[in-house]
Order: structure tokens, then C-alpha cells, then sequence
């Protein structure tokens, strides 16, 4: 499924691009909405992953992840890297809630190694996510690959390689069907290296093109 990763500030225009695209990845730390405005965004989606990535204000954005638990975000993507109290608080209130828990590892410098990178898959299963999300940026054909041989340990493991190299991955991933595949709304900009405009993701003959190079 592909979801459509949006950060517009401007709260009219991100409300719009929900309702275009409607499966969707809110980028919370990125639209910066106020809390009173998270029922609105959510409400205008079929289907929502609500995140908030940067760790600068933890007591911020815990309540803005357990404000989108409440108001009945599909999703919630927790950091692997958050304390682990906080983590077992998110995971808690999503059971709770009946919201699919998501826990993600990101690395913007390369890709670990396979064992450590299994070593980070036993870690979350700890906490029993219902998905595990892995993106690393991918430096050569063999990190697009070690990446997405993992998707391979378990059918909830979500693997999103990064970076220009990283787009054969993601196409890759995308063909041999994994669960979620992120892309950015046509005309707006990428939320992260070498993510795809949606648009690109409909053009079959260019990503066969893309994988098989």
C-alpha cells in the first residue's frame, strides 16, 4: 500500500492533500499542527500512519503521538530509539486503542551489517509491534539488498532503503509487495532521500526499468 508522507505547514493545504491522496503518512514533527487540529487532519484520511520524528522536545512529541492514538489514528510510528518507558507507554495505549504500533530504526549514514540489523529486529520485537520499520540509507546495490532480505525473516517487517541508490530498493520493495511503501504528494517536496513522488510509483514499465539496471 502506498502511503503519502505529508508535511505542508500550511493546515488548509495539508487537509486538502489528505483528502487527494487519502491513505496517508502524517509527518507531525514536520506540519508542526496544533494538538486541537490533529482530529481534523486524522478524520480526513481513509487510512493514516501518524509519526513524529525528531527527538529535540520528547515530552512534544509523546503527546502529540498519544493525541493521535486517541483520535483514532489507523497507525502510530514510534522511534526504537525512544526510552524504553515511553515505548512501552506508546505500544500500551495503542493495544488499547486498537491502533496497529509500528517501531522504526533509522540510520541517514549507511546500512549496518546483517547481524546488526537483526540484532535491531529482535530488540522491537520485545515490545510486540505489529510492524517493524528498518530504512538505512543504501550506499550500493548489495545494501538495497541485505535490506531487503529481511523482509524475508517475517512478513511484518517493513525494510525502506534511503538515498539515490536507495530508489532501486524501494521499487524493488515495492514490487515484491511489501505492506507499506512511502512516497511523497506530486508537486510537493520528499520528506526523505530518494523517496518517489506517487506518480512515479503508477508508471510499471519505469520501475521495471529502474530494477532490472
Amino acid at each position: 500500500m502506498i502511503f503519502v508522507s505529508i508535511s505542508n505547514t500550511d493546515i488548509q493545504k495539508c487537509a486538502e492533500l489528505i483528502e487527494k491522496y487519502r491513505t496517508v503518512e502524517l509527518r507531525l514533527d514536520l506540519i508542526k499542527p496544533d494538538i486541537e487540529e490533529l482530529p481534523l487532519l486524522i478524520s480526513k484520511a481513509e487510512t493514516s500512519i501518524c509519526t513524529y520524528r525528531t527527538s529535540d522536545e520528547p515530552k512534544k512529541s509523546l503527546q502529540y503521538i498519544l493525541s493521535a492514538i486517541e483520535y483514532g489514528t489507523d497507525v502510530i510510528d514510534f522511534s526504537l530509539s525512544k526510552p524504553k518507558e515511553d515505548i512501552e507507554e506508546v505500544a500500551s495505549f495503542c493495544r488499547s486503542n486498537n491502533t496497529k504500533f509500528m517501531l522504526s530504526y533509522h540510520n541517514f549514514e549507511s546500512t549496518p551489517d546483517t547481524e546488526y540489523l537483526e540484532g535491531l529486529i529482535n530488540e522491537a520485537d520485545a515490545y510486540q509491534p505489529d510492524m517493524i520499520k528498518i530504512a538505512c540509507l543504501a550506499n550500493s546495490d548489495e545494501d538495497n539488498d541485505r535490506l531487503l532480505e529481511l523482509m524475508k525473516l517475517n512478513e511484518r517487517i517493513i525494510t525502506v532503503p534511503m538515498g539515490q541508490t536507495g530508489i532501486k530498493g524501494r521499487l524493488k520493495a515495492y514490487f515484491y509487495g511489501t505492506p507499506v511503501v512511502y512516497a511523497y504528494p506530486d508537486g510537493e517536496k520528499p520528506t526523505a532521500p530518494g523517496q518517489l513522488a506517487f506518480s512515479e510509483y503508477k508508471d510499471m514499465d519505469k520501475i521495471l526499468s529502474i530494477i532490472n539496471r
